[in-house]
């Protein structure tokens, strides 16, 4: 199990490019769903797959979603639903980082600890139900993927133009491949980047492969590399745009940075969602280990 301080940094940055406002607080009626407190959320988020609800203050549709969940508890035994009452739970929240909008619900997905899907406001039981499966399926294509029952090329090969307009597709690339989804306003990004640097120059002769994958426009890119550059960092590993966020929503991408580290076979050996300087051993492992001596 994933240790307290490991979730409570990772969800740090999760939840960072959500985008949620803070506010704190909760005015719903008394739910038959389960209570989420700080005590026991590490655990619950554990589950294979968790529906949580949190609720602020002054939120008047916040019950009709409570609801429409209350229901669906009841239709879907595989599922593990929550409520979270936030003006109770504020300090806890705040430790990590976790900020709600005020006046609406926030219902967040996990899976062993990683967010899935998030959405914020009231949607009716049939679109939440929807949401649930479509995450659903998304597992059990993960699931295949790291069972090695699929390969991850597959599943999950893409074609995307570089920052001179070159075209790059995924599969084509070979060798360790470190595939890293990051944007140039995110922090824990700019924390890992020159780590990147500094394994690409350290290793590409012996067949790894950086690519740096982003949402954001080609000029935006290039006036953050060049500015990077300036300071002393030469951001020198592959950088793609994927502008209409399709690659992005078919790995699923929730929050960022999230890295993958690709076998010269194809197959992932790691996902790791967030950054901090204490993942650098690990990757450091895993380079070594998986390239020629």
């Amino acid at each position: 199990m994933k240790s307290t301080k490991t979730i409570i940094r990772k969800f740090g940055f999760a939840l960072f490019i959500a985008g949620l406002l803070v506010a704190f607080g909760c005015s719903a009626k008394k739910s038959s769903l389960i209570e989420m407190t700080g005590d026991n959320f590490n655990d619950l988020i554990m589950n294979e797959l968790l529906v949580a609800a949190f609720i602020p203050a002054n939120c008047d549709n916040c019950n009709d979603v409570l609801a429409a969940l209350e229901e669906i508890q009841n239709e879907m035994q595989d599922v593990v639903i929550v409520m979270m009452d936030v003006k109770k739970n504020e300090q806890f929240l705040n430790q990590i980082q976790f900020h709600i909008k005020d006046g609406s619900p926030t219902v967040v997905m996990f899976s062993d600890g990683d967010i899935q899907d998030y959405f914020i406001g009231v949607e009716s039981k049939d679109t939440i139900i929807e949401k649930i499966n479509k995450t659903k399926a998304t597992l059990h294509v993960w699931e295949d993927v790291e069972a090695g029952i699929v390969s991850f090329m597959d599943v999950f090969d893409f074609t995307l133009k570089d920052l001179n307009g070159n075209i790059l597709t995924l599969s084509e690339v070979g060798g360790l491949i470190i595939l890293d989804f990051w944007a140039t306003w995110c922090p824990p990004c700019k924390v890992e980047i020159p780590y990147l640097v500094e394994f690409y120059n350290n290793y590409k002769n012996r067949g790894l492969t950086v690519i740096g994958v982003s949402a954001e426009d080609t000029e935006t890119l290039i006036n953050f590399k060049n500015d990077l550059a300036a300071t002393g960092t030469d951001m020198n590993y592959i950088l793609l745009t994927d502008s209409e966020r399709e690659v992005s929503k078919m790995f699923g991408i929730k929050s960022i940075p999230t890295t993958f580290f690709i076998s010269p076979e194809g197959k992932m050996l790691k996902k790791e969602i967030g950054f901090t300087e204490e993942f650098v051993p690990e990757f450091q492992k895993l380079i070594n280990d998986n390239l020629p001596k």
